[in-house]
């Protein structure tokens, strides 16, 4: 390698992110989901603040705090990254629930695009889901958004 490129090389450092506890883990995981498509409408936005802010676990939590951490992290490494290094910090009785929570935000603007159904996909083994029960899960969400204005 000569002089210049030495200089003038980009190097890609790998970035690491460790979330401060369970909330910002969850956090991470609902804000990697919805920012696969590269795209996070308002309304997915909202939606997550609502959902999280009705979680007991959250009280007296600054979620804008976490919000503007995953959402960095994000930008540098990505939605599976994101995800990777947030799912060890809930625990297992949680998992199903942030799960379903997760597909509830999907469907916030209507439609679950191939990115998001594909980010779906990789989130259930990623929290260690048994099959019936995400599959059960997603049944359950659609059941209950039946008749909405979702196009799959």
């Amino acid at each position: 390698m000569g002089l210049f490129d030495k200089l003038f090389s980009t190097v890609q450092e790998k970035v690491n992110f460790s979330p401060k506890n369970e909330q910002e883990a969850w956090v991470g995981v609902m804000y990697g989901c919805i920012a696969v498509d590269g795209d996070v409408s308002e309304s997915e936005i909202e939606t997550l603040s609502r959902t999280v802010v009705y979680k007991s676990m959250f009280k007296g939590h600054k979620i804008v705090d976490y919000y503007r951490n995953v959402a960095l992290f994000h930008k540098k490494a990505g939605s599976k990254e994101l995800i990777d290094s947030c799912v060890s910090k809930v625990p297992a009785e949680n998992r199903p629930t942030l799960f379903a929570l997760t597909l509830e935000l999907l469907l916030a603007d209507g439609i679950l695009e191939d990115k998001e159904k594909e980010i779906i996909d990789y989130l259930s083994p990623a929290l260690e889901l048994a099959p019936e029960t995400a599959m059960k899960i997603v049944e359950v969400i659609l059941i209950k958004n039946k008749g909405n204005a979702i196009q799959f």
